[in-house]
Formats: C-alpha cells, structure tokens, sequence
C-alpha cells in the first residue's frame, strides 16, 4: 500500500512537473511571438522613416532616386519616354513669414495630397525637399508629361486651404523633363 501511494506520489509529481514545464513553454512561445510581432512593427517602422518624408507622407529623394534609376534600368531593357515634373510652390517664403511655419507645413501637406491624388498609380510623387516635389512617369512622352504639368498647376491653383479661418492662395511652377525611349 505504501509503495502504491509513494508510485502514485511519484506520478502526480511528475505530471505536475511536465504540466509546468508545458506551460512555461506554452507561454514563452506566446512571448515570442508577441516579441517578434512588435519588431516586424518596428521594423516597418524604421522602414517608413527611411522611405517618407514625415510631414507629407511622400517618398523622400533617397527613395525617389532609387525608384528612378530602377526605371532607368526597366528602360534600358524596355525602351519607353520617361517624364519628370518638378513642381516648386511658389513664394512659399511668404506663406510661412505671413502665416506661421505651421501654416506653411499645412500648404505642403494640402500640396503633397493634390499632387499624388492627380497622378496615375504608376507614377511616382516624392518630396524633394523644402517646398519641391518630383513626380516620375514612366511611359509618358513629352506630351503627357506637359499636360500633367498644366493639370497639376492648375490643381493647386484651384484648390486654397483653409487655414484657421484664412484661405491661404498655392501655386506652383512646373519644370518637365523627358527621355526618349531608350535615349540616355
């Protein structure tokens, strides 16, 4: 009898002790996935600021210059025209000396979301810096890309932000630049 409670003992203690070991296990697994979502999370994180300009949302030059000189390539391979715009605000100085830099970040927010909701999902719009963006498009001759060009000027131009009770006035100039196809 003593040697059937010590053996009955002896099992309930060793399931316990597997029991807890699968549950600590049960448990770091969950961990670790907790652990690996949050840095795939970060990991995007970092991601998007390597690639956007934080205030607009649009690709930065870093990432613009690399998605370029893959079309460049694609265009090696496959001869296409090639257009950029580049779309500079004008008398943006202004803006910010009359309304406040905050008003003026605005005007490149309102600027930057005109901009990308006019172009087609195969161009490319990124900020260049201060008050200058970029727009690639592939596939587009000269032509396209001076028709773009007015109808992105005009966007802007036809489009004020309200700002805090104010209409602030955009409006840009427009430099385009075309590559025949296969020209380098």
């Amino acid at each position: 009898l003593i040697q059937a409670i010590s053996t009955l003992l002896m099992v309930q203690l060793v399931a316990m002790v597997m029991w807890h070991q699968y549950v600590t296990k049960i448990l770091l697994q969950r961990e670790l996935q907790a652990t690996n979502a949050a840095l795939q999370q970060q990991q995007q994180a970092l991601q998007t600021l390597a690639e956007r300009d934080m205030l607009t949302g649009l690709y930065n030059r870093r990432k613009f210059i690399q998605i370029a000189e893959q079309e460049l390539a694609r265009t090696a391979r496959m001869p296409a025209a090639t257009s950029l715009l580049v779309v500079d605000l004008d008398h943006f100085k202004r803006i910010n000396d009359q309304f406040g830099h905050p008003a003026g970040d605005a005007v490149l927010q309102h600027a930057a979301t005109l901009l990308a909701g006019h172009v087609r999902s195969t161009d490319t719009v990124a900020r260049l810096g201060g008050e200058e963006f970029i727009v690639l498009m592939p596939h587009t001759p000269t032509e396209g890309a001076l028709a773009l060009a007015e109808k992105l000027r005009l966007a802007l131009r036809g489009n004020t932000l309200d700002w805090q009770g104010q209409c602030i006035c955009v409006t840009a100039s427009v430099g385009v630049s075309s590559a025949c196809a296969g020209a380098h």
